[in-house]
């Protein structure tokens, strides 16, 4: 794309230094940043700016530098998104690159608005690579914050679930919903503001589910912290000792104490959280004898599955397809 040449410092518009094409045919003016592109482009991809190409316009309709102004409501940061996403194609987003929640929001947005589907279909895909229905996929997206399309932080979660609603997408609001649970209060009541400075905010409805099912998650969390890891059922194998079982009962009991006294954002976010790379780590460090750390794993395992099962039904929702059932 080839920089503006220089227009006189007092026109009404700013032209994008990144999205402007010399001999582009149209303007596309977002709260005054100027983008210089290909009508015929965009009308080919988006049936909604074809239909703003073909009303009437008035005699004396607005030019800019030789071509015919259309005014948009967009932020300009994330209509040049979509922009480059139309005109670079995968040479500006390459589809093995990890990419921003919020850049990959603004353009399933955009692309959702202008109906422009194959846009909407490939950045909806990097967000089902984070948050889709797969309780293994979740056990690395969640330490790891992100998968290799994309990564996101707590805060994306409003973002997450309003992006879920407006397209459809169900398979992405149990985690969505789960993730909102675990916000400040602040953020569930007054929102949270887009990197371009709009505010982000759940319906009504969500915000009931929210604050209703924090109580039953947080429920569900110690129980699964007081049947995990009950000392009083420890493997009767434990090689510990010669069979005292004394090491690994206390190693037991430490972690069970250590999980009771977390906070309950910790708690929270513990629900849907394997312990395995930790019980290992015991295990390595002589903590833990391989028969006990195995039965910790198998238990922890089979209570991270049924606590996802029944997500959807605390957050009271329909599980959607392809959710795991008992």
């Amino acid at each position: 794309m080839a920089a503006p040449a220089h227009i006189d410092d007092h026109a009404p518009f700013i032209p994008d230094k990144e999205v402007w094409f010399s001999d582009g045919n149209v303007v596309l003016e977002a709260e005054g940043r100027a983008f210089k592109v290909y009508q015929g482009l965009l009308a080919r991809d988006s049936e909604v700016f074809r239909d703003l190409f073909t009303i009437p316009q008035p005699s004396s309709m607005e030019v800019f530098d030789g071509c015919p102004v259309v005014h948009l409501t967009d932020h300009p940061q994330e209509l040049r998104h979509l922009l480059r996403v139309i005109f670079d194609g995968k040479r500006y987003y390459r589809p093995d690159e990890q990419v921003e929640f919020a850049i990959v929001a603004a353009l399933i947005r955009l692309s959702h608005k202008y109906e422009i589907d194959y846009v909407r279909d490939d950045y909806l895909a990097r967000m089902k690579s984070c948050f889709g229905t797969d309780p293994g996929d979740w056990d690395t997206v969640s330490h790891d914050s992100g998968s290799p399309r994309m990564n996101f932080n707590e805060t994306d979660a409003i973002a997450l679930v309003n992006i879920a609603r407006l397209t459809g997408t169900d398979t992405i609001l149990p985690l969505g919903l789960y993730l909102c649970c675990q916000l400040d209060a602040k953020y569930l009541l007054n929102g949270y503001r887009r990197p371009e400075g709009s505010l982000e905010w759940l319906d009504s409805e969500d915000l009931a589910r929210c604050i209703d099912a924090r109580q039953s998650l947080l429920q569900k969390s110690l129980i699964s912290v007081l049947q995990v890891y009950d000392p009083s059922t420890i493997f009767p194998s434990c090689t510990h000792h010669f069979g005292t079982r004394g090491d690994c009962r206390r190693t037991i009991e430490s972690m069970r104490q250590k999980r009771m006294e977390r906070s309950p954002t910790s708690l929270l976010q513990n629900y849907l959280k394997s312990d395995v790379s930790m019980i290992r780590s015991l295990q390595k460090a002589n903590l833990l004898c391989q028969n006990c750390a195995d039965m910790l794993c198998r238990a922890g395992q089979q209570r991270y599955r049924a606590n996802w099962i029944i997500l959807p039904q605390l957050l009271d929702l329909e599980a959607p397809a392809g959710w795991p059932e008992e």
